[in-house]
C-alpha cells in the first residue's frame, strides 16, 4: 500500500470540504460521550453531530472526543469488574 500511486488530478471547491450534517446528539449522550440508551456504546468524532470545515479544528475535534471516549471506556470496564 505505501508505494501504490495515488494521483492528483485537481483540487475540490472548499464547499465541499464540510463534515457531513447529521449523527448522534449530544443530548443524547452522558458527559463520557456514552448513549443514555445504550450503556456501554461510545461515540467520537464524525459519529457526532456537528458540522465544521475539514482541517486541523476538525481533527482537532475528533481526537478530542475520542481521548473522552476512550476514557469513558476505561471507567466503563473499570466498573463493571
Amino acid at each position: 500500500m505505501k508505494q501504490l500511486p495515488v494521483p492528483l488530478v485537481a483540487t475540490r471547491p472548499l464547499d465541499e470540504a464540510i463534515s457531513s450534517a447529521g449523527g448522534v446528539s449530544f443530548e443524547s449522550l452522558n458527559e463520557d460521550l456514552m448513549l443514555k440508551t445504550m450503556p456501554g456504546v461510545f461515540c467520537a468524532g464524525e459519529m457526532l453531530d456537528w458540522e465544521a470545515p475539514t482541517g486541523g479544528y476538525l481533527l482537532t475535534a475528533c481526537f478530542a472526543s475520542g481521548r473522552v471516549a476512550a476514557n469513558g471506556v476505561l471507567e466503563w470496564f473499570s466498573m463493571s469488574s
